[in-house]
């Protein structure tokens, strides 16, 4: 009797590294609807609620990162890592998983390193232009390592393994009727539309500046805002955006960000590569505002890379100010072939396909080292 295929997916702590793992479960459940799908997180980070809400076991492991100062903290996380790699070699013992999926974050290094350790068909999907730690130190250990970018294979030494899928988002109904979806958020179904945000947290800095322009940005233009400002700012975004709620529509969080991409003409953003991965696909033409803090700089390496293409124009923090916010806002609404060949271009270096190409590589890795198994025997 054939045992049911079981599926592990290890990467957390941030939505950045959890929802790529999310979209290919999904699309391994949605093409194995009998398969056990299975998450290895902590206790402290965004799987820890957002994975049990979706219905998957989550497995909690007690690995931590290290801080980048001396710390009581980074003395004990090697203890911390020892137990975790004896908890994931209990855990592979239980659930005999058929094949392990890591998607970043420190959460996922003893996973996979069990996974190779036993010999567990393996694989690293890394988001970024720039390499996670985890990546790069694993990459030896894992079957294949999926990359978003083509930039990323100069930080490896494994060539034989990469392989540039892009960044595996849920799926998006493009078709979706444009005017009906800002109908529905009451706004004009005919004015160019921009869409501001900075992630689930919001960015203080981008919302600063924009409240400052906001009045001028409205008087001297066309345009209607979706603005999703985050928690902290949402009060004042709201008592500033109160004189224009015919134009500007704010919001904490953006759940369904399929719509609002879909209903937008541009986005003013920060340039974390989930968010990337969803303007490619929704052909948005973009300013980026990197996170300055992100590890090793990553959020500018994504953004540099859609702007090399002509997809995106980029503005380090230390740039946006009110009045290169303006220009380059009102530049862009003056020269729509410009915004039209952004578009044409962000869609051009999108990958639509990511979740099912992964997820067909996996399968392919399963079948031939099962063929491999069977051969020796």
């Amino acid at each position: 009797m054939k045992r049911t295929e079981t599926f592990i997916f290890a990467g957390g702590g941030t939505g950045g590294h959890l929802y790529p793992a999310v979209a290919l479960a999904e699309k391994i459940k949605s093409a194995k609807p009998g398969c056990h799908i299975h998450f290895v997180g902590t206790a402290r980070g965004i799987e820890s609620r957002v994975v049990p809400e979706l219905g998957y076991p989550l497995h909690r492991i007690v690995v931590r990162g290290f801080a980048r100062q001396l710390t009581l903290k980074n003395l004990l996380a090697p203890f911390a890592l020892v137990w975790s790699v004896l908890q994931c070699i209990l855990l592979f013992v239980k659930i005999r998983p058929t094949a392990v999926i890591g998607t970043g974050g420190y959460v996922s290094g003893p996973v996979l390193f069990v996974a190779g350790l036993l010999r567990t068909p393996s694989v690293i999907q890394e988001q970024n232009s720039y390499p996670g730690v985890t990546t790069r130190m694993l990459a030896k250990v894992v079957d294949r390592v999926h990359l978003s970018f083509e930039e990323s294979k100069q930080f490896f030494k494994c060539s034989q393994k990469l392989v540039v899928t892009g960044n595996p988002v849920r799926e998006f109904d493009l078709a979706k009727d444009k005017k009906k979806i800002r109908n529905n958020l009451n706004l004009d179904t005919d004015a160019p539309t921009l869409l501001i945000t900075g992630g689930s947290q919001g960015a203080h800095a981008i919302n600063v500046v924009v409240m400052e322009c906001l009045h001028q940005l409205l008087e001297e233009t066309p345009l209607q805002v979706i603005w999703s400002t985050g928690r902290a700012d949402l009060q004042t975004v709201q008592n500033k955006a109160a004189p224009f709620q015919d134009r500007v529509k704010v919001f904490e969080f953006i759940t369904n960000m399929e719509d609002v991409m879909i209903a937008a003409d541009l986005i003013l953003a920060r340039a974390g590569a989930l968010t990337l991965a969803e303007i490619t696909l929704c052909g948005l033409p973009a300013i980026l505002v990197p996170y300055p803090f992100a590890a090793a700089n990553h959020q500018e390496r994504n953004a540099r890379a859609l702007q090399q293409v002509g997809a995106a124009v980029v503005l380090l923090q230390h740039e946006l100010t009110n009045d290169v916010l303006l220009n380059t806002l009102k530049d862009l609404l003056r020269h729509p072939a410009k915004m039209t060949q952004m578009s044409r271009a962000a869609k051009q270096a999108a990958f639509p396909n990511a979740a099912a190409d992964i997820v067909q590589s996996i399968f392919e890795l399963i079948e031939s080292r099962q063929a491999g198994v069977r051969h020796e025997s």
